[in-house]
């Protein structure tokens, strides 16, 4: 268009430059060395118009072989490109395949017509190198494309993952948080660095990274309690010796954000107990067992009846209340009469317990009385036969292995972080509550 534009221009001059001419014909005279000279100005626009014209054309055919050696060289362009890409394909395809031999060829190719553009070559590379298990080699390409604006994503995970097969877990958290920085709405990168951090155990990470995936909106609220509480659980318990009152800190804003989660529970406790503040923990223990009962806090109870030097089947009773209709208060004085050697009165407190099917708890309760008030070791084992026909106990069962351990902890001995639910081991589907017995 630009290219029209100007030769009609051009041509426009050379018309209104003849018409004015033809119609405006004068002699042009020049003086030299006392000769004149003459010329009219018809012959004078002659020279210049051939002139023009050779400028014209010199100027044309300079513009033909600029536009045709640019157009020319585009189109090389895009043929080296075009089988660059190719090469590329044939390659994957190779790879898929599993033959080394044609994508050895074909990365060479696509080195050679995208040298510009290494990214290509870089991930076909890796991917021949991933299937090869040439790890070490597979390292230092993963390096290269970390280097590359393009393939910079991939080489941190590559390299994060590279790391991960030899357990290496802190130069895995180093490239998966550069991963994470890069880009946090990778799938899963929030996951995989909070399962390395419980490797390496570096809490105060897990509670930094937690903040920024909440900020940025990658995890919901509930996720954003559960981690950041775990951190500052983890935290409290390396500080409960040497820095107690830092701990109680912390514990208390992970109770706050867990809502009374019992482990934390049982933490804040034994670090009162440790300060000997023994009333503050039993007051609190009454509080909290009202809202949210939990057995193990059994063991609990019997540390501060012994550090206050009082009954503990009277802090038992000072703990429960009044509140002796639901089932694990019941269970919890049951246990406590058991203790006392008070058979006659953990007989009547369990004989509304004995229904049709009593839970397993139950059945061993019954099998102590029997065994301990009359030494009926018969009627004993009867009921710890029919406890296995009984509803199982609570345990801390992991939700991935569905294995179970009796306490909680914040990575399960199975390996997995934050894994560990409050449930009967014949009901994995099922998150019961910790008031599960007061039914």
């Amino acid at each position: 268009m630009n290219k029209f534009l100007l030769v009609s221009l051009q041509i426009f001059i050379i018309l209104v430059l003849i018409i004015f001419v033809i119609n405006k014909s004068f002699l042009i005279s020049v003086e030299i060395n006392d000769y004149i000279y003459s010329i009219k100005s018809e012959y004078i626009f002659l020279i210049f118009l051939i002139l023009f014209i050779i400028i014209f054309l010199i100027q044309n055919y300079y513009l033909k072989i600029k536009y045709g050696f640019k157009q020319f060289i585009t189109n090389k362009n895009f043929k080296r490109k075009e089988k660059g890409y190719n090469a590329f394909i044939e390659g994957m395809i190779a790879l898929a395949n599993k033959d080394f031999k044609k994508v050895t060829i074909s990365n060479k190719k696509v080195s050679e017509y995208l040298s510009e553009n290494p990214s290509l070559s870089l991930l076909l590379k890796s991917e021949t190198l991933k299937i090869e298990n040439k790890h070490d080699k597979l390292s230092e390409v993963y390096e290269d494309m970390i280097k590359n604006s393009v393939t910079e994503n991939l080489g941190l995970r590559g390299m994060m993952e590279y790391y991960l097969q030899f357990q290496d877990y802190h130069h895995a958290y180093i490239y998966g948080e550069k991963l994470f920085n890069k880009n946090p709405f990778i799938e899963k990168i929030y996951e995989t660095l909070v399962n390395l951090i419980a490797k390496t155990v570096n809490w105060q990470q897990l509670i930094n990274i937690t903040e920024e995936a909440l900020r940025k909106n990658i995890i919901d609220k509930q996720t954003y309690n559960e981690n950041k509480s775990i951190g500052l659980f983890e935290i409290a318990k390396i500080k409960k010796i040497n820095d107690p009152e830092e701990s109680i800190k912390l514990i208390q804003k992970a109770i706050k954000l867990r809502n009374n989660f019992p482990p934390y529970i049982e933490l804040y406790i034994e670090i009162l107990i440790q300060e000997k503040k023994y009333n503050t923990a039993k007051k609190f223990l009454k509080k909290i067992w009202n809202q949210n009962p939990y057995l193990d806090y059994k063991h609990l109870i019997k540390k501060i009846s012994n550090s206050l030097e009082t009954n503990y089947l009277d802090l038992v009773r000072y703990i429960i209340g009044s509140s002796i209709e639901k089932d694990y208060f019941k269970i919890l004085l049951i246990e406590a009469l058991i203790e006392n050697n008070n058979w006659e009165n953990a007989r009547k407190e369990i004989i509304p317990l004995l229904d049709i099917r009593p839970k397993k708890i139950i059945c061993l309760l019954m099998a102590k009385i029997e065994e301990g008030e009359n030494n009926d070791i018969q009627k004993a084992n009867a009921w710890k036969m029919r406890s296995n026909e009984g509803a199982e106990n609570y345990l801390w069962i992991c939700s991935i292995t569905h294995k179970h351990q009796n306490t909680w902890s914040s990575v399960s001995n199975s390996g997995h972080f934050n894994s560990l639910e409050w449930k009967q081991p014949n009901m994995l589907k099922e998150v019961p509550n910790m008031d599960s017995f007061n039914d």
